[in-house]
């Protein structure tokens, strides 16, 4: 009885001509794109974890309720192409932070030129301390596969093998120059989470 009752549905599956199927599988992926499909892959690609949106126009407003805040440095102390190495969110995630001298997406300051990137290669996680190219504004190449991720352009990937920009550290300033790391965009290699302690997994 119950081969007959599987049959009997394999049966009716097989009533579902050509034609229907198309316009089937069309509504459900209209459906995906329209309804859900933006969100996701806002989530996946550059929304920091946790973070609320609105939308005003073009420009999208966010807030990091979980991220903790940073004292990263003072725009004072800083000179054109000097690095400033610090760890956010956690210990062990190494970030750097530059004045690239020239206007950046995302940069802060008064000519916008100050940005703060991860360190571990968005590829392998290799550590890319020593290959930042002022001249350029570029992070890389990696000494692995020769990534080079364009610090004035959101991490963007120029060469080599990674398909992820790299992951980028937002920053605020206030009136006094002090910079502070808030959150980040995208995640950091190795973390499938950038506020999960690994140690404890």
């Amino acid at each position: 009885m119950a081969v007959d009752r599987v049959a009997n549905q394999w049966d009716r599956v097989d009533r579902v001509d050509r034609r229907t199927f198309i316009k089937l599988s069309s509504l459900s992926a209209g459906g995906i794109a329209l309804s859900g499909g933006a969100v996701v892959a806002g989530t996946v690609g550059r929304w920091p974890r946790g973070a609320a949106a609105a939308q005003q126009g073009e420009k999208v407003v966010l807030a990091y309720p979980e991220y903790p805040d940073l004292a990263v440095a003072n725009l004072s102390d800083l000179v054109d192409g000097e690095p400033i190495f610090f760890e956010y969110p956690q210990a062990g995630q190494r970030n750097i932070l530059v004045k690239l001298g020239r206007t950046a997406e995302e940069g802060i300051g008064p000519d916008g030129d100050v940005v703060a990137f991860s360190v571990f290669c968005a590829h392998m996680g290799v550590p890319l301390d020593t290959v930042y190219n002022h001249e350029h504004g570029m992070l890389g190449p990696c000494p692995l596969h020769y990534a080079t991720f364009d610090l004035a352009k959101t991490g963007m990937t120029v060469m080599g093998k990674a398909v992820q920009h790299l992951p980028q550290v937002v920053l605020s300033v206030d009136d006094a120059g002090a910079i502070t790391a808030t959150g980040m965009y995208g995640l950091i290699y190795g973390y499938p989470d950038n506020l999960l302690d690994l140690g404890e997994t």
